[in-house]
């Protein structure tokens, strides 16, 4: 008898450490994704690369899409040429 008491008590134990586990894994990634989703719209209003228009179409996808429009952003837009303004001259 003295067995399964301590058997249920492991048991309940574990349940509960998973559940803080779990419970600190889900507020980190939510953090994470708040992280990245300023990051990037600093990131895009401070950019050069993009002109008024340009930047307001990204920071729009970026909050039309909390995930992945920061990743894309990240990923394609900050590199992007296609809409710089020209290069100075010396």
């Amino acid at each position: 008898m003295t067995t399964t008491l301590l058997a249920s008590t492991d048991t309940s134990t574990g349940e509960s450490v998973a559940s803080v586990l779990l419970g600190i894994g889900v507020i980190a990634a939510l953090l994470a994704a708040v992280v990245l989703f300023i990051g990037a719209l600093v990131s895009v209003l401070r950019s050069r690369t993009y002109a008024a228009g340009g930047k307001a179409v990204w920071a729009l996808l970026i909050l039309a899409f909390p995930f992945l429009g920061p990743v894309a952003w990240f990923l394609w837009g900050r590199k992007s040429t296609l809409m710089g303004p020209p290069p100075a001259a010396a």
